[in-house]
């Protein structure tokens, strides 16, 4: 068995959409901090002003419920690779270290960690993925249970159709540090469980592009990476819309058709998220002013995100700043926009010059404990 790649080894275009996600995440995460105002469907205040409402609909189409889709892939990108090196056992041991920092993150800063539910799935899913290196009828059987958990997945989402009537992080608005612990743990660890159920798809689907070479090699990959973007943002866009008018007050699905909408939105967030992995993956493919500043800060993508609740925190909780009561979705996304873009060019030089982020180092730690480490 050998130890983890050197940073020297890796390909650059799935750390750069990493780094690029890390913005999306951002985006996506942002509007869950604001509260103290009626919120309605998928954590989203109601009555949008009038640019708030249209910022609303672009992200509901091409970034809420589409993004840890995307970060699930990737997950299971890595865990290809790591398969390919490292025994079942090691696998295993990523998702106990996984669910453990999920379990810190979720506990002490934001209970919609998606760390831990990514740890789950990898300690549930490393018998699987071990076994299917080297092998097309493996991979096939891979993308059959993906497709089969990703019905179950839509199923459960019916109820995406329906206003939440309370934010999504309620602790956000706690007078006091013991309130806003105290409501953490049951919701982590909800949490925790519904999200496995709903990435685990796209994990396995990320284990499959792995062993295809498709992020590896983009450029020669081109035609098949245009198709997911295309494909992918256009099914995004259409299963997403009507859940999106909702947000901006448009209509009001109710009954039957609302479970429809919330399982057209979650369906369409599998589909944009393969959308989002082809754009990015054509960004790869070509040289562009700050690529390999952005892909470098991907290597530190947990370290970011970890840091982005920090900031969310220090920023919108009561506790805190206070900014959650009166913020704007235009406000909570410039927020977003400039932790990810702070934390860039932060992590970029400093990846490049070959240190490892803190949560990384970790992680490889814990992970490859008493195992040989490669150069």
């Amino acid at each position: 068995m050998t130890g983890p790649a050197g940073l020297a080894t890796r390909s650059v275009t799935p750390d750069l959409a990493r780094g690029l996600l890390l913005a999306l995440i951002a985006v996506a995460n942002a509007h869950l901090y604001l509260v103290a105002r009626p919120i309605g469907y998928r954590g989203y205040p109601v009555e949008l002003p009038g640019v708030d409402r249209v910022l609303a609909v672009v992200q509901m189409v091409l970034v809420d419920g589409r993004v840890y889709p995307l970060f699930a892939a990737l997950v299971g990108y890595g865990l290809a690779r790591l398969a390919e090196r490292a025994p079942e056992r090691v696998l295993r041991r990523r998702g106990l270290v996984l669910l453990g920092v999920g379990a810190l993150h979720g506990v002490l800063l934001f209970p919609g960690d998606i760390i831990g539910a990514y740890g789950l799935v990898a300690l549930l899913c490393a018998p699987m993925v071990a076994s299917s290196v080297g092998s097309r009828a493996a991979s096939r059987a891979l993308l059959v249970t993906a497709g089969g958990l990703a019905v179950v997945g839509v199923l459960l989402s019916t109820g995406q159709g329906t206003p939440q009537g309370v934010p999504t992080v309620p602790s956000i608005a706690a007078p006091t540090v013991a309130a806003f612990l105290g409501e953490h743990p049951p919701a982590w660890l909800v949490t925790t469980v519904f999200s496995a159920l709903l990435t685990a798809p796209a994990v396995l689907v990320g284990v499959v592009i792995a062993q295809s070479g498709t992020l590896d090699d983009p450029v020669a990959h081109r035609r098949r990476l245009a198709v997911w973007a295309v494909g992918g943002l256009g099914a995004g866009v259409l299963l997403g819309l009507p859940l999106a008018l909702a947000v901006a007050g448009t209509w009001a699905p109710a009954g039957a058709t609302g479970a429809l909408v919330g399982a057209a939105h979650a369906a369409g967030g599998y589909a944009g998220a393969l959308g989002l992995l082809g754009v990015m993956g054509l960004l790869g493919s070509v040289s562009w002013p700050g690529r390999d500043l952005v892909a470098a800060a991907g290597t530190w993508s947990m370290t970011l995100y970890l840091s982005q609740s920090v900031v969310f925190v220090a920023v919108f909780a009561t506790i805190a700043g206070g900014l959650g009561a009166s913020a704007s979705l235009v406000t909570a996304t410039t927020v977003g926009l400039a932790t990810w873009l702070v934390g860039v060019l932060v992590a970029g030089p400093l990846a490049r010059a070959g240190h490892r982020g803190p949560a990384e180092i970790v992680v490889r730690r814990l992970t490859y404990a008493g195992a040989r480490r490669s150069p």
